[in-house]
């Protein structure tokens, strides 16, 4: 079946439905921007402290209490056929499972927020048809692009971190503050802010580390850590960011009852 899709998808992938796309070239030129992301650290930051610049978010990050208090007009979400009934796990072994998450972002994100922006794959476009969705494809279908830029010499849609900043870049931001990717700090955590705990240390040495080299010739890009710096990026800590010492909250704390629910409806996911 999904062979047959991604045969449907590839003759789908022309225009109009990814020229949908091309009003929001450069469309921010010169301004700078947050992309924010499931990092633990974010348990230790309050997101009013960062309402002053445009955000871009990614994954699940619109399930926190506070995505009110941003200016998020655009939110990423790239992962292939995810709002589809059924979805293959990523850790082995591999599981094909009913995904009530994606419904529940569907219904309760998607056809709320109908002002806001959503970025998803292009294999979503026969469940996921709205006014306010883009997709995006393996490339952005764009013949004002330079052979030069960056979709045409690396990967960009491995990941919402490259998808989300590749999305800034088209956007014409030309500095980009990254909150809540916590693999591009030193020291690392693992897990997620919709998780129970602290996290763990975690080393993730040269993460995504060709991908940044790539990415900083078309936009600046500085880390906000918890507490550390990173080992190829430009970093601050949140203190020194924002003025305020970061305050920890848990899990309970940034999402509701029923968010956390269905969140923990994925393997692995300690909630």
């Amino acid at each position: 079946m999904k062979s047959g899709l991604k045969d449907l998808i590839a003759l789908m992938a022309r225009r109009p439905l990814l020229s949908k796309i091309h009003p929001y070239k450069d469309i921010h030129k010169g301004e700078s921007c947050y992309v924010m992301s499931d990092g633990v650290s974010v348990k230790w930051f309050d997101l009013s402290a960062f309402s002053d610049k445009i955000a871009i978010v990614c994954n699940f990050f619109v399930f926190h209490k506070q995505f009110e208090e941003l200016n998020a007009p655009y939110a990423v979400l790239p992962e292939p056929f995810w709002f589809y009934p059924r979805q293959w796990t990523t850790d082995h072994p591999r599981k094909n499972i009913s995904n009530p998450i994606s419904k529940f972002y569907k219904q309760e994100i998607i056809d709320r927020y109908v002002e806001k922006t959503f970025f998803l794959n292009l294999s979503n476009c026969l469940t996921v048809r709205r006014k306010n969705v883009v997709y995006t494809f393996n490339e952005l279908w764009d013949e004002r692009l330079p052979e030069n830029f960056i979709t045409k010499r690396i990967d960009c849609f491995a990941g919402s971190l490259r998808a989300s900043i590749m999305m800034a870049i088209y956007m014409g931001f030309d500095h980009v503050f990254l909150v809540g990717h916590d693999y591009t700090h030193s020291p690392s955590r693992s897990s997620h802010w919709y998780e129970k705990g602290e996290g763990v240390f975690h080393p993730q040495k040269d993460f995504n580390k060709e991908f940044f080299e790539i990415a900083k010739e078309f936009i600046d890009i500085t880390t906000i850590t918890l507490d550390g710096t990173s080992d190829f990026l430009d970093a601050i800590s949140y203190k020194n960011y924002t003025g305020q010492n970061p305050i920890y909250r848990d899990h309970t704390d940034l999402a509701d009852e029923n968010c956390l629910k269905i969140l923990s409806t994925w393997p692995g996911y300690n909630i």
